[in-house]
């Protein structure tokens, strides 16, 4: 009984350490922070249609500067451009490189999957044109040149680091250059875009 009691005694200042530990440490930090965002992005654009029997996938890079409203709204505005050519297509001409480039607004809608992993989907509006030197017109894609409208979705998976500023997005999706249509015929383009983003809420 003696030595029970002296075990009660020498146990009370753990006991109150530990009940004083969480007030000491303060509550966790949110991995989201709200704040004006930058995103860098490094992908593949790749064409659909008939414009994949002239032009093979390529290297595609976006960076995109906005807003973080919320965990589940993001805005932005971004420049992109996709590196390709027409090595698909028989000569003449032979094979050309050309690059489609363009601008756009956006918006990014997220559910939370965990308390750092986030299902985003981002949708983009916005016109791009083709710098190819004219080739692109030989094929029956007589518009390429010229700026037109472009639009396009992708669904991917986010995780947040702990530091809540630094963000890793991997996304895929469609998108719709109506340029890249050719002449006399209805369908337009559609091609498969993917990328590895890195997110970051200043």
């Amino acid at each position: 009984m003696r030595w029970s009691i002296l075990a009660a005694i020498l146990a009370l200042p753990s006991i109150a350490y530990a009940q004083d530990e969480p007030s000491r440490a303060g509550p966790p930090m949110a991995p989201f922070k709200r704040g004006p965002l930058v995103e860098g992005s490094l992908g593949v654009y790749a064409p659909t249609g008939r414009l994949k029997n002239i032009t093979a996938p390529g290297p595609w890079m976006r960076v995109s500067i906005g807003w973080d409203f919320a965990s589940w709204l993001a805005a932005f505005v971004s420049g992109d451009a996709a590196f390709l050519s027409t090595g698909r297509a028989p000569p003449p001409p032979g094979e050309r490189g050309y690059v489609l480039y363009g601008f756009g607004v956006g918006a990014r809608f997220a559910v939370p999957a965990s308390e750092r992993i986030r299902i985003p989907l981002r949708v983009d509006l916005g016109a791009h044109s083709a710098a190819d030197g004219g080739v692109l017109s030989t094929y029956g894609y007589n518009d390429a040149r010229d700026l037109n409208v472009s639009y396009g979705a992708t669904l991917g998976i986010e995780w947040r680091a702990a530091t809540r500023h630094l963000g890793v997005i991997f996304e895929g999706g469609v998108r719709s250059d109506t340029g890249l249509g050719q002449a006399g015929r209805s369908s337009g383009s559609l091609a498969i875009v993917s990328a590895l983003s890195i997110h970051s809420t200043l």
